[in-house]
Order: structure tokens, then C-alpha cells, then sequence
């Protein structure tokens, strides 16, 4: 008995929801759809004169069974035909649009944008631009970067007409997080696109290299502190003449260097017009390994003549 009431229940709703669909669906709605471009024959050599957008956005209006004809056709796309294009200037306007896309059903186009496209060919050109990488890296602690972010290749070509590729002076990558990064990083990383058919790329995507090693601290002692810019007829004593510095860096950069490649130097003119004595030595360091400490941090100096 149970069995028979649920089945009742069941079988009211769904006659309920069938009966409010088609009234409702009988009404008639204005809806959006996001339409992609398509140009149809766009081959190299050829170079749009203005910016032509990926998709355009039209506003339908029809009944909500003509609507959902709509949504359920997956092949809607908006065709431009390239090469009927000249280099003079071909205006297309939303009232155009049903000439550009075939619809399933019967709709009244309300609005569409952008309202107006400016189609035509121009000057086509071509140039390298340098690759920029929109990349974070968050690495496990204990690890660090070594060396620098590497982009193979470190170049992409444009392609456009002569004013639009001027324009552009780099390219970059999408943006990319990477977390907890604990060794070597070689990924594939795509390049951002085009927001129009106005500028292409030669390739889509690029490999990203990334040089990771765990970290660790060391001392390099012994190194010569130097007054730069010293006229000739002058010395600078400093006491001491050398000093320490604790860096940090990955283990295997650490093992291949040494004392001689960090210079400790002192601006002589500031030396001159300094009236304490005492001087802040600046230390110059490898690349990517990271000053922890001087010792000492200051030391006192003395100007006299070269003997």
C-alpha cells in the first residue's frame, strides 16, 4: 500500500512539473549567448586591419521552446568569410547577424556586442618579441631557487599588420602558481592568447625551467674590503682590512664558489665626507645567493697618502 502511495506521489510531481514547463515555455524570454568567431580560411600572410573579437554576445528573444532549441544546438558560431575581405573598410552591424550564423529555430535579435565590426586586410608583418613568465613559486622550506627562471625558447614570433605588431614589445606566459616546489621545475607553460584575431603567435606554449636545490648557510672568510674611486695620490686603511660574510644559497652553488667571487667595497667621495670613522662596507655577491651577515659590520678607516 506504501509502494502504491509513493508511486502516486512520483507520478504527480513529475505530471506537475510537465504541466508548469509547458505553459511556462509557451512565454516568451529574451536570453543571452556568447557566439564564437570563426574566420573561416584565415591562413598565414594574412593580417586583419582592426581587431576582431574571439566571440560576440547577441541577445535573442522567442519563446522558451524556441530558446531551448537554441541552447540545446552545440554548433552556433558567428563565420566571417577572409577571403572575400579587401583592404578597404567592410562594416558589419548586429543586424547582420543572422546572415554570419544559422540558427536552429526562429529567433528576434535584440542586441548584439560588439555592435559594430570593422573588417579588413592590412600590411602584414612579422617580429620576435621576448617571453615574460607570469609565474609564483612558493617553495617547501629548506629550498630555493638557483640561478635564473629559464624560458625555452626565450622568444615567441607575432604576426599582424605593420602599426598593431609595433605596438607589442613582449609577450607573456598565463599565470601560473606552483606550491611546496622541492626540486627542478621543466613544465609545459602556455603562452596568454590573443583577445582577437588581430595578432598571432607562432607556437602556443613554451617550457619552463627551473634550477631548484635545498638550501644551506656558509661563511666565506677573508674578504678584502676596497675604498673604489681612490684618486691616485691617496690610500685608504681600513681596520681590519678584510671581513667575513654568512650567505645562504642551494648546497651545490655553495660547493663552486668561493671567497674571490664577493667584493666588499666602500665609496671613496662618501668616505671623504664621512666625519665618524666608521664606514658600512657594500658586499656584492653571486647571483641568488643571499647576504646573511657581515663581520664585522663596520669597520674604521683611515685616508692618507700613497707612501
Amino acid at each position: 500500500m506504501e509502494n502504491k502511495r509513493y508511486h502516486i506521489v512520483i507520478a504527480s510531481i513529475i505530471f506537475a512539473i510537465v504541466a508548469w514547463s509547458s505553459v511556462n515555455l509557451r512565454n516568451e524570454y529574451t536570453v543571452a549567448l556568447r557566439i564564437p568567431v570563426i574566420l573561416d580560411e584565415f591562413r598565414a600572410g594574412v593580417a586583419l586591419k582592426y581587431p576582431v573579437p574571439k566571440s560576440v554576445t547577441a541577445h535573442f528573444k522567442g519563446t522558451g521552446w524556441a530558446l531551448a532549441g537554441l541552447y540545446l544546438s552545440p554548433d552556433i558560431k558567428y563565420y566571417i568569410d577572409v577571403p572575400s575581405l579587401r583592404p578597404e573598410n567592410f562594416i558589419v552591424t548586429g543586424r547582420d547577424l543572422l546572415e554570419h550564423v544559422k540558427l536552429p529555430v526562429t529567433l528576434q535579435v535584440v542586441d548584439v556586442q560588439p555592435e559594430t565590426l570593422i573588417l579588413a586586410l592590412g600590411e602584414y608583418r612579422e617580429k620576435s618579441v621576448p617571453l615574460i613568465p607570469h609565474v609564483t613559486l612558493e617553495y617547501r622550506e629548506g629550498f630555493g631557487k638557483v640561478g635564473p627562471m629559464r624560458l625555452v625558447p626565450e622568444s615567441v614570433g607575432i604576426a599582424g599588420t605593420k602599426s598593431i605588431v609595433a605596438s607589442i614589445t613582449e609577450w607573456p606566459t598565463i599565470y601560473r602558481k606552483l606550491e611546496n616546489v622541492r626540486s627542478d621545475i621543466d613544465v609545459d607553460l602556455p603562452l596568454e592568447e590573443p583577445q582577437n584575431y588581430a595578432v598571432q603567435l607562432s607556437r602556443a606554449s613554451v617550457r619552463l625551467h627551473v634550477s631548484v636545490q635545498p638550501f644551506a648557510e656558509k661563511t666565506f672568510a677573508g674578504i678584502r674590503v676596497i675604498a673604489a674611486g681612490a684618486p691616485a695620490g691617496r690610500e685608504v686603511v681600513f681596520i681590519p682590512s678584510r671581513m667575513d660574510v654568512i650567505v645562504r644559497g642551494g648546497i651545490e652553488q655553495l660547493s663552486r664558489i668561493s671567497s674571490s667571487d664577493f667584493q666588499a667595497t666602500v665609496d671613496y667621495q662618501s668616505l671623504v665626507e664621512d666625519s665618524t670613522g666608521v664606514a658600512t662596507p657594500s658586499v656584492t655577491a653571486p647571483a641568488d645567493v643571499k647576504v646573511i651577515s657581515r663581520k664585522p659590520e663596520r669597520l674604521q678607516f683611515i685616508i692618507r697618502k700613497r707612501m
